[in-house]
C-alpha cells in the first residue's frame, strides 16, 4: 500500500463517517490502485484513528462494492470492462435524472455556475503544454461540470448512486486522454455540454434529460473502446499520476 501521511480526523462528523469519506475518496481518486491490498490495521494507522471506525468505514466500502473481501484478503474492487459497461449504463440514467431534477429545482445562480464551468472548459489552453496537464485540467472540468449538474438536482440520494457508479473512471478516463491526446474526442463532449447548459437554463426537463442520458452513453462507449483496445486495464498502472494530474 502506497504511504502517505497520518492524517488527524475532527470532531463533528462520526469518526467513522469521516474514516468511510476519506478511504473513499482515497479509492475513487486513484490513490489507491485498483486490486491493491489493504489492511484495517494500515488504514486506521494513516487515518490516525483506532481500528473500530475504519472496520465501520470498511463495511460500508464492501457494501459499495469499492472494497471487495476474498476469505481474509481486502482489496480494492477491480472492475472489469464488462461491469464498466454496466456502470455506464446505470450512471447514464442517474446522470439524466439528475438534469431533468436540476432544470426543474436549480436555482438561477446554479445554472449560472454551471454555465461558466462549462465556458471554462472551452477556454482551456491546450497549444504548447504537455499533454498530462491539459488533460487534467480538462478532465477535473469535466468533473465539476457534472458534480454541479447532480448538486443542482437537490436530490442528496441521487448524488450518493451517482458517485457510486462513478467510482472508477477516473483514472481510466485521464489516462484515455492523456494516451489519444488530439483525437480524446473532448470537443464533442464539450459541444454536448453546451446543449445540456442551454436545456438546463430553457427549464426543459425532457430535453435536458434526454440529452444527458445521450451525452453519458456515448463518452461512456468511447471509453470502453479505448478500454478494450487496451487489453481491458482499468487503470491500476495509472492511477498515481491520475491523482498527481487531478486539479
Amino acid at each position: 500500500m502506497n504511504e502517505s501521511p497520518a492524517r488527524q480526523l475532527s470532531t463533528g462528523a462520526s469518526l467513522a463517517d469521516q474514516a468511510y469519506a476519506a478511504l473513499r475518496a482515497d479509492i475513487t481518486d486513484g490513490r489507491f490502485s485498483p486490486g491493491q491490498r489493504v489492511t484495517e490495521r494500515a488504514l486506521a494507522s494513516q487515518l490516525g484513528v483506532s481500528p473500530t471506525p475504519v472496520r465501520e468505514a470498511i463495511a460500508r466500502l464492501e457494501h459499495e462494492r469499492l472494497l471487495e473481501r476474498d476469505r481474509r484478503t481486502l482489496t480494492v474492487a477491480s472492475p472489469t470492462v464488462d461491469r464498466l459497461r454496466q456502470l455506464v449504463r446505470i450512471e447514464a440514467v442517474l446522470r439524466g435524472t439528475a438534469a431533468r431534477f436540476a432544470s426543474m429545482h436549480a436555482s438561477d445562480s446554479e445554472l449560472a455556475e454551471i454555465s461558466r464551468v462549462h465556458q471554462r472548459a472551452r477556454r482551456v489552453k491546450k497549444k504548447g503544454r504537455p499533454i498530462d496537464d491539459v488533460a487534467g485540467e480538462l478532465l477535473a472540468l469535466t468533473r465539476e461540470f457534472h458534480d454541479k449538474v447532480d448538486d443542482a438536482s437537490h436530490n442528496s440520494m441521487l448524488v450518493d448512486m451517482i458517485a457510486t457508479a462513478t467510482a472508477f473512471d477516473w483514472a481510466l478516463r485521464f489516462r484515455a486522454a492523456r494516451t489519444l491526446g488530439p483525437r480524446y474526442p473532448a470537443q464533442e463532449g464539450l459541444r454536448e455540454h453546451g446543449d445540456i447548459v442551454a436545456a438546463l437554463r430553457a427549464r426543459d426537463d425532457e430535453q435536458a434529460e434526454r440529452l444527458m442520458v445521450a451525452h453519458t452513453l456515448r463518452a461512456g462507449e468511447e471509453l470502453l473502446a479505448f478500454a478494450d483496445a487496451d487489453d481491458g486495464d482499468t487503470g491500476q498502472t495509472s492511477a498515481d499520476n491520475a491523482s498527481r494530474n487531478r486539479r
